[in-house]
């Protein structure tokens, strides 16, 4: 008996979890809005901000630039952009895919869910499973093309390590962005209202993260506010991963001769290491930082979803 629950909790879960991922996957416009911000950073990178990092880049070297090929600086900011893509991405996927947990609530189809033998943690996890999956995937599948245009443009092959990080940052990313943003929506009873807080998390993420202006540029107390929000720690270790290797190619070019200062400059310019209130934090603290937002937002949506057990019942 105790094997034919599980089993049948199973299914449910699977059945549904499927369920979610297809009503995403199968509504256009909740995909092109959730690729809108990436849209933005790509056309603002092309049309304004590339040339701008070239020649910050260019600067730096000064009179060491005849040692440095055109292509290095390309891959050195066309991994910045690929970073700054992804960070966004793992947000504004995660957001759109969890429409589906606001319409199911407006369409009163939570009801049905409620009155059927489904335990509620099963649907609430068929919800999280689902945007996750999705989140992963776009991500992906955005990332594989990041690594195809850095190729293409002249680039470098990211080593087999630095390729399974980024993915499993995606992965990382996808579960802390799902969720937070899945705490933030069990309070919307509206698709509208969920779209709309969905162009403010739009316009906005791209900024807190340094997609469009690398983070360093603000003041310390703007970098402290937007470094405390979790996508800004996921997105500076993608700029680590990502970018790591093309300030590597430049440094070992350059030989020596400037004892590294161009490494630790390009570094601060681009924001690979995070300031919170003036103190210089890390890779690993980052990654800590993460992994306990994903845990403490976790037992946020337990305690969400007992509480509106309790109120339904």
């Amino acid at each position: 008996m105790i094997n034919m629950a599980i089993t049948k909790t199973l299914c449910s879960y699977k059945g549904m979890t499927t369920r979610n991922i297809k009503v995403y996957l199968k509504d256009r416009m909740a995909i092109i809005l959730s690729m809108l911000t990436q849209i933005i950073v790509l056309g603002l990178y092309l049309l304004f901000l590339k040339q701008n990092y070239v020649n910050a880049v260019t600067s730096q070297l000064g009179e060491l630039k005849s040692l440095i090929t055109d292509n290095d600086i390309q891959a050195l900011v066309n991994s910045w952009l690929i970073a700054g893509v992804i960070g966004t991405s793992v947000v504004t996927v995660a957001l759109n895919s969890l429409s589906v947990m606001v319409s199911d609530k407006q369409e009163r189809i939570d009801f049905d869910y409620n009155a059927s033998p489904i335990k509620g943690s099963t649907v609430v996890l068929s919800y999280f499973s689902g945007a996750v999956i999705n989140t992963i995937l776009i991500s992906s599948i955005l990332l594989t093309a990041g690594f195809v245009f850095i190729l293409l443009t002249g680039g470098f092959i990211y080593s087999l390590t630095d390729i399974f990080s980024i993915y499993g940052l995606v992965i990382l990313g996808s579960i802390s962005a799902t969720l937070i943003l899945m705490f933030i929506a069990s309070f919307f009873k509206k698709n509208s209202t969920l779209s709309s807080f969905g162009v403010l998390v739009s316009a906005a993420i791209g900024f807190v993260i340094g997609a469009y202006i690398p983070v360093s540029q603000f003041s310390f107390s703007v970098q402290s506010l937007v470094n405390l929000v979790p996508g800004s720690h996921v997105a500076a270790m993608m700029r680590n991963i990502l970018m790591t290797p093309a300030i590597n190619n430049i440094n070992n070019a350059l030989n020596g001769i400037d004892n590294g200062l161009f490494a630790e400059n390009i570094k601060d310019i681009f924001a690979l290491k995070l300031n919170i209130f003036e103190n210089e934090i890390d890779f690993t603290f980052m990654m800590i930082f993460s992994i306990a937002v994903i845990i403490l937002f976790f037992i946020l949506n337990i305690a969400s979803y007992k509480f509106s057990s309790k109120r339904k019942s």
